[in-house]
C-alpha cells in the first residue's frame, strides 16, 4: 500500500505497546530498587553479623601466621595482627589496626572490617571480602531484569497483535471502501466492542453498496424509458416543416439521445460486455487518436523512449478514452498553452500513459470527484465549457474493466496530468 508506507503515523498498537513496556520497565525498577536499598542492606548486615561472630570465634583460637593464612586461603578473609607476639598480615593492603580503630579507613561495598581482641591482649584485624559475591549477584539482577524485560515486551506484543487485529482489519477495509471498492466485508474476529464496531462497519458498507447499485439502476431504468418517447419525438419532428425551431429541437433531441447512449454503454462495461480484447502496440494506438488533434492548439506531442508497448485492450475502448482526455486537455488550453504530452513508461508488470496538459489545472478540492457520473467542475453546466459529465465515467469504468486505473494530479506549475494504467501483456 504506497500511500501507507508514505504517511508517517503512530498507530494505537505502537501507543499501547510503549504504554506496555514503560509498565514493565517501570515495574522492574520498583523492583530493582526495593532488592538494592531494601533486601540487600538486610542480607548484607545479617550476612555482617555473621562474619562478626564467626570473627570473634577465630580470634578466641589465637591464630598465627600460618593458620591465618590457611583461613584466607579457604575463606573470602584476610587477617592482620598487631600485639605482643609481632605484627603480621596475610596481605599487604590491609590497613593498619589503629587507623581502622579510628575510623580513617572507609570499609568499600562488599568488605566487612572486625577488630577483635586476642587472648594475650593483642588485636586481630579481619577483612572480610565478598564484593565477588556482590557482583555475581548484580550481574545475575540484571540479567534476569533483563530477560524479564524482553519477556514482557514479547508477550505484550503477541497479546496487543492479537487484540488490535479487528483495528488493522478495519484500517484495510476503510482503504479499500475509499479507493472505490464497495465489495469489502471485514471478517468479525471478535465478540467484543472491536467486533460491534466491524459489525457496523460492514452494514454501512453494504448500505452504500445498495445506495450506488439503487444509482445506476436509477440511471438505467430512467435511460431505457427515454429512449421510446425520443423516438417518438424524432418520428413527429421529422414530419414537420423545417425551420428554426424544428433544428433546435433535433439538437436538443440528438443531445438527450447521446447522454443515453453514454449511460447505457457504461451500464454494459460494469460487467465487462462489449468488451474485445487483443493485444496492440499502444503506442500504435495513441498515435492515430492524436493525428486528430496535430493541428489543433495548442497541438500534440507524444514522448516515448520504445517503439512498442504491447497491451491487451480492447482498441476502439482504449481509443474512447483517449478522445475524452485528449478533448479536454485541448478544450481547457489557454492562448499560451505548450503542446498536450503524451508520456510512455514501462515497468515489470505495468505500462504508464501519462497526458499531461498545460491548462488552468483543476481545482484540488474537485479532484475526488472528478470521475463520478454528472460531475462537471463548471457548477453552472453550461454547455460551452463541456458535456453532461458522463466522459471521464466512462473513461474510468473503461480502465477498471481492462483490469488497470486512472487518476489525476495538478502539475507543479499548472495544468493536470491524466495518468492510465494497463497491465503489461507480457504479465497479464
Amino acid at each position: 500500500m504506497p500511500e501507507r508506507a508514505q504517511r508517517v503515523r503512530i498507530s494505537i498498537f505502537a501507543r499501547l505497546l510503549t504504554i506496555m513496556i514503560i509498565m514493565a520497565v517501570t515495574l522492574l525498577l520498583i523492583v530493582g530498587f526495593f532488592f538494592v536499598f531494601v533486601v540487600f542492606p538486610g542480607a548484607t548486615a545479617e550476612a555482617g553479623h555473621a562474619f562478626g561472630q564467626y570473627s570473634e570465634g577465630i580470634a578466641a583460637t589465637s591464630p598465627d601466621l600460618q593458620t591465618a593464612k590457611a583461613l584466607a586461603h579457604r575463606l573470602s578473609v584476610q587477617i592482620r595482627y598487631e600485639g605482643p607476639r609481632g605484627s603480621w598480615t596475610t596481605a599487604d593492603y590491609l590497613p593498619r589496626i589503629l587507623e581502622v580503630r579510628e575510623g580513617k579507613i572507609y570499609a568499600p561495598i562488599g568488605h566487612n572490617y572486625f577488630l577483635e581482641p586476642s587472648a594475650d591482649g593483642g588485636t586481630y584485624l579481619f577483612v572480610w571480602d565478598f564484593s565477588e559475591h556482590v557482583r555475581n549477584l548484580h550481574a545475575k539482577m540484571l540479567w534476569l531484569l533483563l530477560f524479564l524485560v524482553i519477556g514482557v515486551v514479547c508477550i505484550a506484543y503477541f497479546f496487543q497483535k492479537r487484540l488490535l487485529r479487528p483495528v488493522r482489519l478495519l484500517d484495510d477495509g476503510v482503504e479499500r471502501l475509499s479507493k472505490g471498492d464497495l465489495n469489502v466485508a471485514v471478517p468479525v474476529v471478535t465478540r467484543d466492542e472491536f467486533g460491534v464496531l466491524t459489525d457496523a462497519f460492514n452494514k454501512m458498507v453494504g448500505q452504500v453498496r445498495q445506495m450506488v447499485t439503487a444509482r445506476d439502476q436509477l440511471l438505467l431504468d430512467v435511460s431505457h424509458e427515454l429512449r421510446s418517447p425520443l423516438t417518438r419525438l424524432k418520428v413527429a419532428l421529422a414530419l414537420l416543416p423545417e425551420d428554426e425551431n424544428r433544428t433546435g429541437m433535433v439538437g436538443d433531441l440528438n443531445e438527450m439521445e447521446a447522454m443515453i447512449a453514454e449511460l447505457l454503454e457504461m451500464e454494459r462495461l460494469r460487467d465487462g460486455r462489449g468488451i474485445r480484447r487483443e493485444t496492440h502496440n499502444l503506442l500504435s494506438v495513441i498515435r492515430e487518436v492524436a493525428e486528430d488533434y496535430r493541428k489543433v492548439p495548442p497541438g500534440i506531442r507524444i514522448v516515448s523512449p520504445l517503439q512498442e508497448l504491447w497491451v491487451d485492450v480492447d482498441k476502439d475502448k482504449i481509443k474512447t478514452v483517449l478522445r475524452n482526455l485528449l478533448e479536454n486537455a485541448v478544450k481547457f488550453g489557454l492562448l499560451d498553452s505548450r503542446p498536450v504530452e503524451i508520456d510512455l513508461q514501462q515497468d515489470a508488470d505495468t505500462v504508464i500513459l501519462r497526458i499531461r496538459d498545460d491548462g488552468p489545472g483543476i481545482p484540488q478540492a474537485d479532484i475526488p470527484n472528478l470521475f463520478e457520473p454528472f460531475f462537471r467542475v463548471d457548477r453552472s453546466r453550461s454547455k460551452k465549457t463541456g458535456g453532461y459529465g458522463l466522459g471521464l465515467s466512462i473513461c474510468k469504468r473503461i480502465m477498471e474493466v481492462h483490469g488497470g486505473s486512472i487518476a489525476v494530479t495538478n502539475n507543479p506549475g499548472r495544468g493536470a496530468s491524466f495518468a492510465l494504467r494497463f497491465p503489461n501483456a507480457a504479465s497479464a
